[in-house]
C-alpha cells in the first residue's frame, strides 16, 4: 500500500483557480485514484492559472472532474529536495514521460479547400499518355497533364480568386456543393453564368472555380497559358498560378468556338478586373471554422 502525505486540500482541475497562493507540492490523481504527476510550485494558484501548465491539455482531456489536484504546503527552499523525494518513492506514471503535443484542430472549412486546391496540379486522366486527334493517335503535351490554375485575383465585395479548371472536375465540385455538410462551405451561385463556376467561400476571400469543360476552349486556354505558369503555395498547397492574367483575357478572345460557352461568357465578363495573385497572399484557417 503506497503511503501518500497527509493532504492539506485537493480541487479538482476545473477547480484549480481554488488553489491558495501559497508554495508546495501538488500531486494529480486521475480517476482509481492513480497518481500521474507530482510538481511544485512556488504559488499553486499561479502555477496552475488558466492553461498554461505545461501538463494542462493532457490532462484536461481526461475531463475537468475526473482529475485532482491534491497539495502539500512546503517552504520554497525545501520544495526540490521534497518533490525528487516524493517522485523517487511514488514513482508517478508521467514524471518521466515527454509531454505529448497535440495538433492544434483544422478547420472543416479549410481542410475542404485544401482538397479541392490540391486536384488542380494534378494530371488530368493520368494513366492516358496518348490521346485522339484528328483520327490520329497523340503523344499528350506537358500542358495536358493538370487540371487547373489560379488565373488572378478581382474584387466583388470581398476578393474573389479565380480557379480556372478543366472537364472532369466539375463532377467534384458538385459533389462538394451538394454534400449533406460540406454545402454550407459554398455560396448560391445560381446566375446566368450557373453551372459553369462553384463559389467557395473562404471568409477572407472567395474562390470561384471556373470549369471549362468545352474541349474546344480547354485545350487552346490551357496550351498557351501553360508556360506562363509559377509554382504558388494557397493555403498550405502548392497550386499553378498565372503570372499575367491578361493572358488569359488574350487566350480567350483567340479561341474560335463554333458553340457559345457559358464558361467563357464569364471568364470573359471579369477578365478586364482580373490582376495578379500577390505572391503574399495568405488565408488565416483560425478565422474558417
Amino acid at each position: 500500500m503506497i503511503n501518500f502525505p497527509m493532504f492539506v486540500g485537493q480541487v479538482t482541475l476545473r477547480q484549480r483557480h481554488q488553489l491558495p497562493d501559497n508554495s508546495g507540492i501538488y500531486f494529480i490523481f486521475g480517476e482509481l485514484e492513480q497518481l500521474l504527476y507530482i510538481g511544485q510550485a512556488k504559488s499553486l494558484k499561479n502555477r496552475w492559472t488558466g492553461s498554461t501548465h505545461h501538463r494542462y491539455k493532457q490532462f484536461s482531456r481526461k475531463g475537468l472532474d475526473k482529475i485532482v489536484i491534491r497539495y502539500i504546503l512546503i517552504p520554497v527552499s525545501e520544495l526540490n529536495s521534497v518533490e525528487q523525494n516524493y517522485i523517487n518513492t511514488l514513482k508517478p506514471v508521467f514524471n518521466d514521460s515527454k509531454v505529448k503535443q497535440y495538433l492544434p484542430k483544422t478547420s472543416p472549412r479549410f481542410s475542404e479547400l485544401q482538397r479541392l486546391l490540391k486536384l488542380t496540379p494534378k494530371p488530368l486522366f493520368p494513366s492516358c499518355l496518348y490521346k485522339e486527334r484528328n483520327g490520329e493517335t497523340v503523344l499528350r503535351e506537358e500542358w495536358d497533364f493538370f487540371r487547373g490554375f489560379v488565373a488572378g485575383i478581382y474584387q466583388n465585395e470581398k476578393p474573389h480568386i479565380l480557379v480556372v479548371c478543366r472537364q472532369n472536375i466539375g463532377r467534384l465540385l458538385w459533389e462538394s456543393f451538394s454534400h449533406r455538410t460540406k454545402k454550407r462551405f459554398w455560396l448560391n451561385p445560381y446566375s446566368e453564368y450557373w453551372p459553369a463556376y462553384f463559389l467557395f467561400d473562404a471568409r477572407e476571400a472567395i474562390f470561384a472555380f471556373v470549369e471549362v469543360f468545352d474541349v474546344e476552349l480547354a485545350e487552346p486556354i490551357f496550351k498557351e497559358i501553360y508556360p506562363h505558369l509559377v509554382d504558388s503555395q494557397i493555403a498550405g498547397v502548392m497550386v499553378k498560378k498565372l503570372i499575367n492574367p491578361c493572358l488569359l483575357k488574350s487566350a480567350l478572345e483567340k479561341t474560335d468556338l463554333k458553340n457559345s460557352s457559358v464558361a467563357n461568357d464569364y471568364l470573359l465578363n471579369i477578365c478586364q478586373n482580373l490582376h495578379p495573385l500577390p505572391t503574399d497572399f495568405n488565408l488565416d484557417h483560425q478565422k474558417m471554422w
